[in-house]
């Protein structure tokens, strides 16, 4: 069980299931949502059927904006097998190192701290966050995964049995107020609002994107003309929030066969511009040296 600061009537209403420690609010009238057995349900009886994987799906058609949203699921699969191939593995890590390290910056060590991903495709940083862990010997995070992609979903909650998964909006979370303790979200949208809501009182957002060189030799294969890429900052201008730290994470990849090369291009926004000339052609490459630069930055909830 982890603690949590002082809450009005009204939200503990909200942020007190009666019989689990489910995270999670009813997406239709936000109360909380309690597990039983194999669904979820809020007292208003809104229900949610769990899946086989573990995970459930709070994705309500007025949020959907299509069929299947998100990634799709050979785009998933290419991303779980690039990540399994071990080509992130230090980005991984050294995301982990972040997240262990801000944790302990919001002194939140003593009981057990939320993270959640928004935006976690297929798991695979939230899982580096549980190993970080348990190579130290210590006790992991509360970890909760949302994703707009259900067959991401799929695989993150498949492969973390103790984890929590959602597939949803990450616009409009749906978690109780205040769970929070850290917000990730990695190469995905940012919403300040949804954020703001789900974290607690000096709660953590980190946001990790591109540097300069990321993936540039990649670009270059694409774009007549490549650019390097401008870091972006998304709430330093955000009275809300307070930014505590950024951190750069570089290192270079040798890729060493045609798969890995496609399954690079095909988890990038990159494969969207290469026309089928440029896919062709990148097909039948078997040797390609990419340098992976990632900053992220921190920010403390005012």
């Amino acid at each position: 069980m982890w603690s949590r600061p002082a809450l009005s009537k009204n939200q503990r209403r909200l942020a007190a299931p009666p019989v689990s420690d489910s995270l999670f609010a009813c997406p239709v009238c936000g109360l909380a949502l309690v597990k039983l057995d194999r669904l979820f349900r809020c007292d208003a009886m809104h229900h949610f059927d769990i899946a086989k994987e573990g995970y459930v799906n709070l994705l309500v058609a007025q949020r959907r904006q299509s069929k299947d949203p998100g990634y799709s699921k050979s785009m998933i699969a290419s991303r779980r097998d690039f990540f399994d191939a071990g080509h992130y593995e230090r980005l991984g890590a050294g995301l982990a190192d972040i997240v262990a390290g801000c944790l302990e910056t919001a002194n939140v060590t003593g009981s057990r701290p939320v993270v959640v991903d928004a935006g976690c495709g297929e798991g695979y940083y939230l899982r580096k966050i549980r190993q970080h862990y348990e190579l130290r010997g210590s006790g992991a995070p509360v970890l909760c995964g949302i994703d707009i992609s259900k067959p991401g979903v799929q695989i993150a909650a498949r492969r973390d049995r103790l984890g929590h998964y959602a597939v949803a909006s990450t616009h409009a979370l749906p978690l109780l107020p205040g769970v929070a303790d850290l917000v990730l979200t990695h190469f995905s949208p940012v919403f300040a609002e949804s954020f703001l809501r789900v974290l607690q009182p000096n709660g953590v957002v980190l946001v990790g994107g591109p540097g300069p060189q990321h993936l540039l030799s990649l670009k270059a294969l694409v774009y007549e003309t490549p650019q390097e890429h401008t870091p972006s900052d998304p709430l330093h201008d955000d009275v809300r929030f307070q930014r505590i730290g950024t951190y750069e994470i570089q290192y270079g990849v040798e890729l060493r066969n045609t798969t890995d090369i496609s399954n690079l291009l095909a988890m990038t926004p990159f494969y969207w511009s290469a026309n089928q000339d440029t896919q062709d052609r990148l097909s039948k490459l078997d040797r390609l040296d990419i340098p992976v630069d990632v900053v992220v930055h921190a920010y403390r909830r005012s």
